[in-house]
């Protein structure tokens, strides 16, 4: 269930998937597997896995861990964000559907006797669907096959990433039952966090972990690769108030701070300092603002926002060169496309279909959408997660809105879990947004606007769109398929969906003479477990 980045990273330490990124170079590298082979016609990948690549527990690290892990995240009723991910594999979206057929049946069928031994009964069906269905084969314990329904030029790419790792079967099983009532598979989520019960594979295993305090995590002595690893714990603090962690830091109680929110005053500051231990990183990510545009919002009533026209006219007004250079302070690129400029050798972003500042013509828009001077225009919000600079951004767009369009917005500002969960349920109208790409290619964002896509969180939806996203999917041609992929994103981003703002550029702290191995990149994946600190000498 993994999208946010904070959860990549800790990911990324506890455990290991069938090929890793090595750093910085980014290049791709045996992980779990030691070695792979790929079919000329490019449909078969069979990995070859370590024979001493274990769990924490001292179990080894198996093909049947990975079917087992890939299956739960193609099972509806896990509600993975990354599911369509998994339906490269062939026969997995026809599994997927087959499993949500069955369940909606599961559940209006009032004819079950013994509704427990039917759940049961369905849960063997689907297991020996899954075996005859999906292209997954472990044809001995250290040989995985996999079987793709068409050419995937970054499959390894996406074996590298959080989705496609391997989870522990025998202790997760331990947590697992049927709903009776529903059919599915249901699980106890405290596993995930508890040190007693996880099982990992990566360089560390959870040690403890208090809630909303801190994460400890220490080497994991089963880990394969654990002689070349240059520490021996991660000490994740949870500090909310970020003046709070520089301030710790400053005190040489904390390394180092990640992902210091770019929209505050803070970062700001820190960059236009004399300080040396300051890093900034230009970013394969993007800041923006959802729309919501589905046709009705969660209470029933009409939504305003439906209407491309408005959506358009809202983006229209925003001054991008203001936010970044005056709000933001930190110059960022702005942008007009979802994809990142240079981010994807190759692909070139469809920059002239863009939406560009002109207020003049967002007026006008409104006037043929029936809201001339923004009359009538009312009940929008912007939601955002609190305490990392946002509220900043969004009094810019409030005002802009206000001044150039006459329409008024209120400020919604929450803690982060209450932000995830709203727009998960699409509880808003306007929200804070961003992505960074997980995968080299540009489907990573624009699969974002696909229709079920769980990562969706706009309600967009556009048959035409959704088609090309097909089309290109199997197109073998690498040019024809960019080109497919520019034809997409330039439909989508003229409806719409949000409002794009600018490029990231990420702001790191840690004293580079002191920390060695932190590989800042475009795409913040980190090796962890390579960095070395030495000791802070004191004056």
């Amino acid at each position: 269930k993994i999208s946010w980045g904070v959860d990549v990273r800790i990911a990324d330490c506890l455990y290991e998937g069938l090929v890793r990124y090595k750093t910085p170079s980014l290049e791709l590298e045996p992980g779990v597997a030691e070695r792979w082979e790929i079919s000329d016609d490019g449909l078969t990948y069979t990995f070859h896995l370590r024979q001493n690549s274990k769990w924490s527990n001292g179990d080894p690290v198996t093909a049947h861990d990975f079917i087992y892990a890939w299956q739960r995240a193609i099972l509806p009723s896990t509600a993975a964000d990354y599911t369509q991910l998994l339906f490269h594999i062939d026969g997995a979206k026809e599994f997927f559907d087959w499993r949500t057929d069955q369940l909606a049946q599961f559940v209006t069928k009032d004819n079950h006797h013994n509704r427990s031994n039917a759940a049961l009964n369905l849960w063997n069906e689907t297991q020996s669907y899954f075996t005859q269905t999906v292209g997954l084969t472990a044809t001995d314990d250290h040989t995985l096959v996999v079987q793709l329904k068409t050419p995937t030029a970054y499959f390894l790419e996406m074996c590298a990433f959080v989705t496609f790792f391997p989870v522990h079967k025998n202790s997760l099983e331990t947590t697992i039952y049927l709903d009776e009532e529903s059919g599915s598979i249901r699980h106890n989520s405290r596993y995930w966090v508890d040190p007693d019960q996880l099982v990992t594979n990566g360089p560390y295993i959870l040690k403890r972990r208090r809630f909303k305090r801190d994460l400890l995590l220490i080497a994991n002595d089963y880990y394969w690769n654990r002689a070349s690893m240059k520490n021996k714990s991660i000490l994740e603090k949870i500090i909310p108030e970020k003046q709070t962690a520089l301030l710790a830091y400053d005190r040489g109680e904390i390394d180092w701070l990640p992902e210091l929110p770019t929209a505050s005053e803070m970062a700001a500051d820190l960059a236009a300092s004399s300080r040396n231990d300051v890093h900034l990183q230009p970013m394969a990510g993007v800041y923006f603002y959802n729309f919501n545009c589905n046709p009705k919002l969660n209470d029933g009533s009409p939504n305003l926002l439906s209407d491309r026209r408005i959506r358009r006219a809202l983006a229209m007004t925003i001054d991008k060169k203001t936010i970044v250079t005056q709000v933001t302070r930190l110059n960022q690129p702005t942008t007009k496309t979802l994809v990142p400029t240079g981010a994807v050798d190759g692909y070139a972003p469809p920059a002239d279909a863009g939406i560009n500042f002109d207020p003049e013509a967002a007026r006008a828009l409104l006037v043929t959408a029936g809201y001339p001077d923004g009359k009538n225009i009312d009940g929008l919000s912007i939601l955002y997660n609190s305490g990392q600079g946002h509220e900043k951004i969004a009094q810019s767009l409030k005002r802009m809105w206000q001044k150039y369009l006459g329409i008024v917005v209120t400020l919604e500002g929450v803690e982060v879990k209450t932000f995830s969960d709203r727009l998960k349920k699409h509880d808003f109208t306007i929200s804070r947004a961003s992505w960074y790409g997980d995968y080299r290619d540009p489907t990573t964002w624009l699969d974002l606007c696909r229709t079920d896509n769980g990562n969706n969180d706009r309600g967009y939806s556009n048959a035409a769109y959704d088609t090309l996203l097909d089309n290109a999917t199997v197109e073998i041609d690498p040019v024809k398929r960019f080109s497919i992929l520019r034809k997409a994103e330039a439909m989508m981003i003229a409806d719409a969906p949000f409002a794009l703002i600018y490029q990231y550029i990420q702001l790191y702290v840690y004293d580079e003479d002191r920390i060695s191995g932190l590989t800042p990149n475009a795409w913040n994946n980190w090796r962890l477990e390579f960095v070395k600190v030495d000791p802070i000498h004191l004056d």
